[in-house]
């Protein structure tokens, strides 16, 4: 990250994308939601980088917004019946929180690195 390209914000995007926030080449995680424990490619460690529940707690606000209004919406202006609502949002707002939940926790792990947080 000392190459300047964490002043444009490329190590986020490669965060977002599962890649180290470094070198944007290198493997994030090493499975789902595991990161690995260094880059592979650039030697980056990331075993300082702790995200906790920081990234769940942005899914939650997004994904529960997204289905909330999306409810409302059906509800309110389409006037869904009940099974319909109850098929549709739970299931927008489980697999919207699958998809960014990896994106969201790469993200801060780029942010605790680029502010070289440590334990």
């Amino acid at each position: 990250m000392s190459d300047g390209a964490s002043g444009r914000g490329t190590d986020f995007v490669a965060a977002v994308l599962g890649r180290c926030p470094a070198c944007g080449k290198g493997k994030l995680f090493k499975s789902y939601l595991k990161v690995a424990d260094a880059c592979a490619i650039c030697g980056v460690n990331f075993k300082a980088a702790e995200t906790g529940d920081g990234p769940v707690v942005f899914v939650l606000l997004i994904a529960g917004f997204i289905a909330c209004t999306g409810l409302l919406v059906s509800v309110l202006a389409w006037d869904w019946p009940v099974w319909k609502l109850l098929s549709v949002w739970p299931a927008l707002a489980v697999a919207l929180s699958l998809v960014l939940m990896p994106m969201l926790k790469g993200v801060m792990v780029a942010s605790q690195l680029r502010h070289r947080v440590r334990d």
